[in-house]
C-alpha cells in the first residue's frame, strides 16, 4: 500500500502540521524578540553570500568581497531561492524549513517500511514528528533541517538499493548525498566511507551489483558534483579544497582549552586566538591562510590532547542526548532574551541549570530531555533486532550514525544541533525495534 493511502500516517502528518502552524503563528506574530529569534551567530555567514549571489551572481564571504570558501553554496542558494520567491529572508525561511521538517516524515516512513513493514513505518514517523530538535531547528537560519531532509532521502534510496539493487536508486542516493554535502560539509568525508562500504558489499556478494555500475552510478556522480565546487575554488582563489572550515576549526576550536588554561571566558579565548594570527592575515591567499591555521593549531592540539580526551565523553553525550534546550526555551519564551557572552552555540556545561528557574522552564526541559532520551535509547535498541533481519542495511545505518555522531562530538561546541543528521535514523530504528518486539509477542501469543 502506498504511504499516501495509510490513514495513520496522515493522522500523524496532520497533527504535526497543526502544531507547526500554531507555533509558527505564535512565534511570528507574538514572540517578543521578533525575527531576531531566528538568528544565530552563524546565520550571517549564510545570509550574506545569498545576498551577494542575488546581486552580483557570485557568493562572497560574510561582509567582504572575497569569494566564499568557509561555507559551501547549498544553504546560501536555498536562502537566495527563498528571497527570490518570497522577498524575505527571515520568516519565509522558517516557513520553508517547517515545511521541510514536515515532509521529512515521508522518507522516514518509507525507509522504515522498506526495512520492517507498515507498523515500523508508523512508529518511525511518530517518533520523528515529536522531535524537539527538528521542531526548534525549523525556526533557525541554520543548515540542519535542509541537510537532514536531503540525507533522509539519501538513506531511503540507499536502503531501497540494498533490498533490490537498481542503478536508478543508487544514482538518486548519490545525488541526495552530494546535495547534502553542499549544504553541510560535515557530510563530505562520509562520501568516501559510503563508497568504500558499498565496494566491500559488492565485492563480498552481500549486495549483487557490478563494480562498473557502482562506479558509474555512485562514485562518478559524487566525484563530479563535489569536484565542481573544488574546481571553482581552485580557479577563483587558488585553494583546491572543498571548504576552509576544517582548517579554521582545527585552530579556533581550541577556545575551550585556552579558556580553562588562562581562566578566561570562551569569547575572550576566541579573541585571543584571533589576535594571535599574523598581521595582514585576512589579506593573504586562502590556501596560505589554511596552512597558517593548521600550523598554529598543531602545537595547541598536542598541548590540549589529554584535556580534550578527558572531555570527549561529555561532548559525545551532549551530541547524543542534548535537548537543544538553550534554543528551545528561548524560542518558547522561557529563556532570557539576551544570551550572556554571546554563547548561543557554545555553552560548555552538560545541563544549563541557570535556565531551570521556574515551573514552565522545568516542564519544557523535562519534555525535551524525555523525548530525546526515549528516542535515542529505543533507536539504539532497534539496531539489534534489525541486525537479525537486515545485516547489510543495519551495518550501513550504524556506520552512518557513528560517523555523524563522531564528527559532531569532536569539539567542545558539541551539542544537540549536531545530532540532526542522524536523529531521523534513530527514529527509524526505534520504529523497527518496536515493530519487531510487537511481532515477537504476537508469535508467542499465537
Amino acid at each position: 500500500m502506498p504511504f499516501y493511502k495509510d490513514r495513520v500516517f496522515w493522522y500523524i502528518f496532520s497533527a504535526l502540521a497543526f502544531v507547526k502552524a500554531a507555533a509558527f503563528i505564535c512565534i511570528c506574530f507574538f514572540h517578543p524578540l521578533g525575527e531576531a529569534v531566528l538568528a544565530f551567530p552563524d546565520s550571517l555567514t549564510y545570509v550574506y553570500p545569498a545576498q551577494t549571489f542575488l546581486q552580483y551572481g557570485s557568493m562572497w564571504e560574510a561582509v567582504s568581497a572575497a569569494p566564499m570558501l568557509l561555507r559551501t553554496p547549498g544553504y546560501p542558494f536555498f536562502l537566495a531561492l527563498i528571497q527570490l520567491v518570497f522577498h524575505n529572508l527571515t520568516w519565509a525561511v522558517a516557513l520553508a524549513q517547517n515545511l521541510l521538517s514536515l515532509a521529512l516524515l515521508i522518507p522516514v516512513y518509507l525507509t522504515a517500511r522498506q526495512l520492517s513493514g507498515r507498523t515500523a513505518a508508523r512508529w518511525a514517523a511518530g517518533f520523528c514528528a515529536v522531535s524537539v530538535l527538528y521542531f526548534s531547528l525549523s525556526f533557525a537560519v541554520l543548515t540542519e533541517v535542509l541537510c537532514a531532509f536531503l540525507l533522509a532521502w539519501f538513506v531511503y534510496f540507499i536502503i531501497r538499493f540494498f533490498a533490490a539493487p537498481r542503478t536508478q536508486d543508487l544514482f538518486c542516493s548519490a545525488l541526495f548525498l552530494a546535495a547534502a554535502v553542499y549544504v553541510r560539509p560535515a557530510a563530505y568525508y562520509f562520501m568516501f566511507a559510503a563508497v568504500i562500504t558499498l565496494a566491500c558489499f559488492c565485492a563480498s556478494g552481500m549486495v549483487r551489483f557490478s563494480a562498473k555500475k557502482l562506479l558509474l552510478a555512485f562514485v562518478l556522480p559524487l566525484a563530479v558534483l563535489a569536484g565542481a565546487w573544488q574546481a571553482r575554488n581552485a580557479l577563483t582563489t587558488g585553494f583546491s579544497g572543498f571548504t576552509t572550515v576544517g582548517a579554521y576549526n582545527l585552530y579556533i576550536w581550541n577556545e575551550d582549552y585556552l579558556a580553562r588554561k588562562f581562566n578566561l571566558t570562551v569569547p575572550q579565548a576566541h579573541d585571543m586566538l584571533q589576535r594571535a594570527l599574523p598581521p595582514g592575515f585576512d589579506a593573504l591567499p586562502p590556501a596560505h591562510q589554511a596552512r597558517i591555521y593548521k600550523a598554529m593549531a598543531a602545537p595547541l592540539l598536542r598541548e590540549s590532547f589529554l584535556y580534550k580526551l578527558s572531555r570527549a565523553p561529555l561532548w559525545a553525550g551532549k551530541t547524543l542526548f542534548g535537548a537543544n534546550f538553550v534554543h528551545f526555551s528561548r524560542l518558547l519564551g522561557a529563556g532570557p532574551a539576551e544570551e550572556p557572552d554571546g554563547q548561543m552555540l557554545n555553552h560548555t556545561s552538560a545541563v544549563h541549570t541557570d535556565r531551570l528557574n521556574g515551573l514552565f522552564s522545568k516542564s519544557l526541559f523535562a519534555l525535551a530531555a524525555g523525548q530525546v532520551f526515549i528516542v535515542v535509547l529505543l533507536g539504539i535498541g532497534g539496531f539489534f533486532p534489525l541486525w537479525k533481519m537486515r545485516r547489510a542495511e543495519t551495518f550501513f545505518l550504524a556506520l552512518y550514525c557513528l560517523y555523524f555522531w563522531g564528527i559532531g562530538s569532536t569539539f567542545f561546541g558539541a551539542y544537540a544541533r549536531f545530532r540532526a543528521p542522524f536523529e531521523f535514523v534513530l527514529c527509524i530504528t526505534a520504529g523497527t525495534g518496536l515493530a519487531a518486539r510487537r511481532a515477537k509477542r504476537k508469535n508467542k501469543a499465537g
